[in-house]
Formats: structure tokens, C-alpha cells, sequence
């Protein structure tokens, strides 16, 4: 499989089991004059959720905010936090909607980063992601009396999904290409095969399910 490194980039390390809010967080405010009247939403889910998050007693409302890449926390009080990006986190939604964890990562056009990632599948020998991606498109003033403003908006992008490889490099993530000679490329000498199972089986690689039968098929 060919795989990218991130030689100059340490892993994180999650915040350890005596961490408080006051160690972890800081006040933020979310009334950005840069979103004012943007249509749509820029959060995963809008409401705040109960979670549980690794290395913090108790339960905690959380929000994930992809594009400014911030997980925010609500306290009693209703002022918004936001976590750290020193540490690394793992949390739980608590209505069993889904599970999230931050790592450092590489996309496919070389990119270094570290974001919040659902996970979606689990094996002993690889670990799949999500990254429910979401942008922000300012408005744009009319040019002309036949072309209309723009209003600004939040744009729901497709989703990006990232492999972590228990056996050959693990400890970041890399992103599944999307497209299928890249595809094919990413699984090296075994492109090949990989392609004969993919059109067999007729597998759509822009399908979560199959994208987990073909990491699966691989890593047997």
C-alpha cells in the first residue's frame, strides 16, 4: 500500500486521566461577524450533545465546528468553550449517535493537519475514519443588474474517509482517494487485484460500505 509519512509531525497525546476544563479549554466567541446571516449551518450537528470525553470526569455538552476545526463545549452557565488542539481526544456521544477522535492526518494532496474524525470501523489491523467536511462560501455582490448577489452560506462537502494501517504505519491518518486510478495506486503491487474485486463484487467506491469491504479484502 503506499502510504505518506509525517516525519516532522510528533502524535499528540491525550489528555491524561486529572485533566480539568480549566487545563484543556478557553472561552470562544461563536458570534464571528464573518458568518452573520450565512445560510445553512457550519456544524455537524447543530444542537449540543452529551458526550463523555477520555480523560475528563464526568459528561460534557459538545458541538463540532468543521470549519473553523474547533470542538466546542457548553458549561452550565451557557458560555462556549473550546478544547484544546494540543491534545488529543476521544468522545462518545452519549445517545449512541456516533463516536469522535482527533489525530494528526495527510490528505491527498500532501496536506498536514489535525481535525476531529468519526470513526467507522475497527479491526485489529486497520482503522477507518470519516471527515464530515463543510465550507464556507462568502457573499458575493452582484456584478451587474442581470446577475443577483450571492447571499453568503455553509456548503456541505463530501465526505473524506482516512485509513489508519495498524500493521505497516500506525499513529496518523491517511486519505482514501476518491478517484479510482488513485484508488487503485494507493493499494500499490496489489492495484491489480484490488480492481478484479472491486468490479466482481461491483463495488461503488464512493460508498462507505464498500469502501470498508474492499480495506477489509485487502488487509485479509
Amino acid at each position: 500500500m503506499v502510504l505518506y509519512t509525517l516525519t516532522s509531525y510528533s502524535q499528540l497525546q491525550p489528555p491524561n486521566g486529572n485533566s480539568t476544563l480549566q487545563d484543556l479549554a478557553f472561552f470562544i466567541d461563536v458570534n464571528n461577524k464573518k458568518y452573520a446571516n450565512a445560510e445553512g449551518s457550519k456544524y455537524i450537528f447543530e444542537e449540543f450533545k452529551l458526550a463523555k470525553i477520555e480523560g475528563l470526569t464526568g459528561s460534557h455538552l459538545i458541538r463540532l465546528d468543521p470549519v473553523d476545526n474547533i470542538i466546542q463545549l457548553k458549561k452550565e452557565d451557557n458560555k462556549i468553550l473550546s478544547l484544546s488542539k494540543k491534545y488529543q481526544y476521544k468522545i462518545v456521544l452519549l445517545d449512541g449517535s456516533g463516536s469522535y477522535e482527533t489525530h494528526r492526518f495527510i490528505n491527498t494532496e500532501g496536506e498536514i493537519g489535525n481535525t476531529f474524525f468519526e470513526k467507522k470501523h475497527t479491526t485489529d489491523r486497520f482503522l477507518l475514519y470519516k471527515k464530515q467536511r463543510i465550507k464556507f462560501l462568502p457573499a458575493k455582490p452582484a456584478k451587474s443588474s442581470y446577475e443577483p448577489e450571492k447571499s453568503a452560506k455553509f456548503v456541505k462537502l463530501e465526505d473524506a474517509y482516512f485509513l489508519m494501517n495498524l500493521i505497516d504505519n500506525p499513529g496518523h491518518l491517511v486519505e482514501i482517494p476518491r478517484k479510482k486510478k488513485a484508488l487503485l495506486n494507493f493499494f500499490g503491487a496489489r492495484s491489480n487485484e484490488i480492481s478484479k474485486f472491486i468490479k466482481t463484487q461491483k463495488l461503488k467506491i464512493d460508498s462507505e460500505e464498500d469502501i470498508i469491504k474492499i480495506l477489509n479484502f485487502y488487509f485479509k
